[in-house]
């Protein structure tokens, strides 16, 4: 947008402010007397904003100053269009490359971010040394400094992981703004508990403070209407004057964040109250072993009956929190892991996933949701497998005696031409096909018998033989019982 306008003492700043109030970056061509830039410039100017001076003054000395004060270029009147074009298009160049630097930088700036909230998560949840890749304002001497965890969950149902992720990245958009407002030491990054945050104040304003996780909060817990039913948690860990003290307060907030799956709250904070880290839960070993059996079966029903009577017991227990909660869950996924592991094999990642989905659940109840469907589901794609499994010898069996039924021929072949014992694999076969071996191999010589009769070169004793049998009287009582009639007399009705 092009404006030419004179400028004097008393509306230059009047017509700076419009031009501010346009976003950045639009390119701003400011047309204006060479006497303007002498003034100051008001202090709410944006200062991404980028000038051009077009004026009737010639001496080096005003170009050489305007240049000195930042202008882009110095343009004297007439004004020649292929002129203005050359500086317009290296101008836009120069901001697409602002632009990117800006976008590497911010990028940057967040990985740093990431890797100071992975470190520190990952000390508070196995109490292992902390890792800092922090700036040098969270060491400040004064002032005092803590972790926090802004949860958000989505009531009656639980969100698919890319979903999820929509869902926490709008959130921490909204955490990064809001603590502008607090501090500029801070830190924020998106952690399978929810958005975790490190800042450090220089002085605490209990105030400051509710005020802007508050505000979070609300904004979060407004965008109902695009991602559905939406609850926060705010959970602060306590204030450490030392940074590096703030891996407690980590392991407080994330206590808080694991608690609300049985004890539902919109604000925790380890200033008012205290985590329990050493109430811990401990199942039975009698209820392990029959997750373990019902799972080396792959049999669902008996999995979920057992899952119901653990999950009733567990949520008996006196005092029981977050973190005891975790731990069943854990140990009934360890349990029926376990089991599987005996008779095949967990899809890969099972358990990686089993565990993103447990932070996906908003409460207990989601939990045991899970771990039903989705167990129950892997119970039934390993029984399936070994289905397939057990079929694959059978049919391979099958595939012999089509191949080798004309001679003379018994289980003990079978069984060894498949590697199996004749025991073993004679009730694998009559429980998958539904007869014994003998019966089996009859049927299919009958049939191929049926076959050779109706044709009319071959007598009924070459018919037997064909088809393994040299006794022609037991083939004439085994094939009469199984069609009603002797093989003389079907070769007759079929002749």
């Amino acid at each position: 947008m092009m404006k030419e306008v004179t400028l004097s003492g008393a509306n230059y700043a009047e017509i700076y402010r419009a031009a501010s109030r346009k976003s950045a970056p639009y390119l701003y061509a400011l047309l204006a007397d060479f006497a303007a830039l002498k003034m100051p410039f008001p202090e709410d100017l944006q200062p991404d904003l980028h000038f051009i001076i077009i004026s009737g003054y010639r001496q080096f000395e005003y170009a050489q100053n305007a240049l000195k004060y930042g202008v882009e270029d110095y343009l004297l009147k007439p004004l020649k269009k292929e002129e203005l074009t050359g500086i317009l298009m290296r101008l836009s160049d120069k901001l697409g490359e602002e632009a990117a630097l800006e976008f590497q930088l911010k990028r940057s700036k967040e990985r740093q971010q990431d890797l100071l909230l992975e470190s520190l998560g990952n000390a508070a949840e196995h109490q292992q040394p902390f890792l800092a890749y922090a700036d040098e304002g969270f060491y400040a001497a004064e002032g005092v400094c803590f972790a926090a965890v802004v949860r958000v969950d989505l009531i009656g149902a639980i969100p698919n992981p890319d979903g999820y992720q929509v869902i926490l990245r709008s959130a921490l958009e909204i955490v990064r703004r809001e603590l502008h407002s607090l501090t500029d030491v801070f830190a924020a990054s998106i952690r399978k508990e929810g958005v975790a945050v490190v800042l450090r104040m220089s002085a605490y304003r209990t105030v400051a403070l509710k005020q802007c996780f508050t505000k979070i909060q609300k904004e979060i817990e407004q965008q109902r209407d695009l991602f559905g039913n939406l609850r926060c948690t705010i959970c602060l860990g306590s204030r450490q004057t030392d940074f590096m003290e703030t891996v407690l307060s980590m392991r407080q907030a994330m206590w808080f964040c694991q608690d609300r799956l049985c004890h539902p709250q919109s604000w925790r904070d380890a200033e008012t109250e205290q985590p329990e880290f050493r109430q811990r839960y401990m199942m039975e070993a009698a209820q392990k072993k029959r997750f373990q059996v019902a799972a080396e079966c792959l049999d669902t029903a008996r999995f979920a009956q057992e899952l119901e009577q653990s999950f009733q017991t567990v949520m008996s227990q006196p005092g029981l929190n977050g973190q005891m909660f975790e731990d069943w869950f854990d140990q009934v996924l360890a349990a029926c892991l376990y089991g599987m592991q005996q008779d095949g094999q967990a899809a890969e990642g099972f358990a990686i996933r089993m565990r993103n989905r447990f932070w996906l659940c908003p409460d207990a109840k989601s939990v045991f949701q899970v771990l039903k469907q989705d167990i129950s589901r892997e119970l039934q794609r390993l029984g399936e497998e070994r289905s397939l499994r057990e079929m694959r010898p059978i049919t391979e069996a099958k595939r012999y005696i089509q191949q080798h039924y004309q001679k003379s021929l018994r289980l003990e072949d079978v069984s060894s031409a498949v590697g199996f014992n004749a025991t073993y694999f004679s009730t694998l076969f009559k429980k998958e096909t539904g007869q014994n071996f003998l019966d089996y191999l009859t049927e299919l010589r009958i049939s191929k018998a049926k076959e050779l009769l109706c044709g009319e070169t071959l007598s009924v004793q070459d018919v037997a033989e064909t088809v393994g049998y040299s006794d022609l009287k037991y083939f004439s009582r085994l094939f009469k019982k199984a069609t009603g009639v002797s093989p003389s007399d079907y070769k007759k009705l079929y002749k």
